[in-house]
């Protein structure tokens, strides 16, 4: 036989072999049903708890929300004052902007919100977004005013929308509107207050029989936190079955596959998540998928956005639905985030040298001429605190930016902003800082192009020797 014949006939047997000693390896190494079961029940759970982490913590939170006095039920919550460190209902706040945020719930009805023709020109930002964290609608903001009445239906509302209302489709059925108005300075607050009391929210049928005269009702609708019983390993689901009931339609258990595959674990729309039908092995894979899918998500948002001089950029926020592990991410560390291309919020903890922002030291971020965050409205720079809220301070100031009072740029047109827990002599630029450890957010209000391609980023925080 030919020495290329005898070559390929051995490569074929080899080939040929290969499969079976493979699965005579698999065969002795194989699992029992129970491991299986398990197995199954670890690879569904983990795809539950990544695609449903944001139901999940909407459905905690909202609740806890209200219960605080945070947001109304189909009724806008209005803040009409600048935010100070007093304020601790919003976690990361801003005070340029005064604020109102309500909960929708279209169960029952759609809801309307009302958007005012405003009598001067001012800069707002209508945000409306669904249970799984991501924007159904912008209203404002970077499109200039958008004045109409505007109806929030249902994912399975049929009905009409009256007259020349404009329909935005919800595909949950409880989800958030947050209205955000530019309050340029204390004393342009007054104007900024009456402008934020056009903005209204109310139920379909209470707009068409009363309009904009509609009383909500005393005392306010109010949500219930679920109260598991389930076992505290396997609890995530069940509060998770708990909120895909009251937030989806009961059609996604035979519309969406994904979800209807959840109904191997036990977990749908029409039942919530039947945690007592489950067997052993079922309950363990759950318990595991339920502790790597924490982790998942902690690294998702360690991965996320770019890092540039110490500053953080996401650029995902209110858009991730094809990457649940990252929306998980950014519902756990950035809920209710913008759409990048209306607000960008880059953060930092560190100096120059990466070492960690504390009150202890002094800083400055210094913007050469012509060099300022480049933006559409304005920008503003803020200072947090380990609890990621307002530190307080004497000075009464939270926040430095362009609409800042007094602000002073240097002889060459460069700006610098003097970051230190101490008063310095010259107060226009200065942004008090806290005694321990303290980071910052920098907003891009309307960010430009340059921001968003990439070509302009923040310089670093340098340490003042």
């Amino acid at each position: 036989m030919p020495l290329r014949v005898r070559v390929i006939v051995a490569v074929s047997l080899v080939v040929m072999a290969f499969p079976c000693a493979a699965a005579a390896q698999t065969a002795s190494v194989g699992i029992s049903a129970e491991q299986a079961r398990e197995e199954n029940a670890y690879a569904i759970g983990l795809q539950a708890y990544l695609w449903g982490f944001p139901l999940h913590y909407y459905s905690r939170s909202s609740p806890k929300s209200i219960e605080v006095g945070g947001t109304y039920i189909n009724d806008f919550r209005k803040f009409p004052e600048l935010k100070t460190a007093k304020d601790k209902f919003v976690v990361t706040p801003n005070n340029v902007t005064i604020d109102a945020y309500a909960t929708f719930d279209v169960t029952a009805e759609p809801v309307v919100v009302f958007v005012p023709a405003l009598t001067e020109p001012r800069w707002y930002i209508v945000q409306i977004g669904d249970s799984f964290d991501e924007i159904i609608r912008n209203l404002g903001g970077t499109k200039g005013p958008q004045p109409g009445v505007y109806v929030v239906t249902g994912p399975d509302y049929t009905g009409e929308v009256p007259g020349e209302m404009i329909p935005i489709k919800s595909r949950t059925k409880i989800g958030l509107v947050a209205v955000r108005i530019l309050a340029n300075g204390a004393a342009d607050l007054p104007k900024a207050a009456e402008a934020q009391k056009g903005f209204r929210l109310m139920p379909l049928s209470a707009y068409l029989r009363s309009g904009l005269a509609y009383k909500p009702p005393t005392p306010r609708p109010s949500m219930t936190l679920y109260d598991s019983k389930a076992p505290a390993d396997i609890r995530f689901f069940d509060e998770l079955g708990d909120a895909m009931q009251k937030r989806l339609p009961a059609a996604t258990d035979a519309t969406d596959s994904l979800v209807g595959s959840f109904q191997q674990i036990g977990l749908s729309v029409g039942k919530g998540f039947a945690w007592e039908t489950l067997d052993e092995p079922t309950k363990r894979g759950l318990a595991r998928a339920a502790k790597v899918g924490a982790q998942i998500v902690d690294k998702k948002w360690e991965a996320t956005g770019e890092i540039t001089n110490g500053w953080k950029y996401t650029f995902a926020g209110g858009r991730a639905g094809y990457d649940p592990g990252l929306r998980a991410a950014l519902a756990k560390y950035e809920v209710g985030a913008q759409l990048s291309d209306q607000v960008i919020y880059p953060n930092t903890s560190v100096d120059d040298k990466g070492e960690q922002l504390t009150g202890t030291r002094k800083y400055v971020l210094h913007f050469d001429a012509g060099k300022l965050p480049p933006v559409a409205t304005f920008w503003n720079l803020t200072m947090y605190g380990s609890d990621m809220l307002f530190v307080e301070n004497d000075f009464g100031r939270y926040s430095f930016g362009s609409t800042t009072d007094g602000l002073k740029k240097n002889p060459d047109g460069s700006l610098t902003v003097l970051i230190q827990k101490d008063q310095p002599a010259e107060t226009a630029n200065w942004l008090p800082a806290a005694a321990g450890n303290f980071n910052l957010t920098l907003r891009f209000y309307g960010p430009e192009t340059p921001v968003l391609d990439g070509s302009y980023r923040l310089p670093a925080i340098k340490r003042v020797n």
